[in-house]
């Protein structure tokens, strides 16, 4: 299993889709629409990959000053590809399952990417 994954994958909603240039890393996330979605691993370009649109238990990469309490919810960054607490231009996605410290570069989600909610 994946190192971000800290459930099943039979208990996630994933899409298998071709990978694009220039190829993805484990973790990235991205924005398609009103879906925000996690590369389940690294994956070269043009090769079928995983991406998690829900998923109970997921880490996820985090802003770096960010700091989370368990029941934060959780905002997407297009624009860092990560995940922070402060909600203004950013898509609400989930609800942090562990605490974050400032510095600390990934939290635990409940991450729900499919109708993130633009804030």
């Amino acid at each position: 299993m994946p190192d971000i994954l800290k459930c099943r994958i039979e208990d996630t909603h994933s899409l298998q889709l071709t990978v694009p240039s220039p190829g993805v890393v484990e973790g990235q996330m991205d924005l398609i629409e009103d879906t925000v979605y996690v590369w389940l691993e690294d994956y070269a370009t043009g090769k079928l990959g995983i991406k998690i649109i829900e998923a109970e238990r997921i880490v996820l990469p985090a802003a770096s000053a960010a700091t989370f309490a368990i029941g934060d919810y959780v905002y997407y960054d297009n624009t860092n590809k990560n995940v922070n607490v402060t909600a203004q231009g950013r898509y609400r996605c989930g609800v942090a399952r562990s605490v974050k410290a400032a510095l600390a570069l990934t939290v635990e989600v409940d991450f729900w990417g499919h109708d993130a909610v633009a804030v």
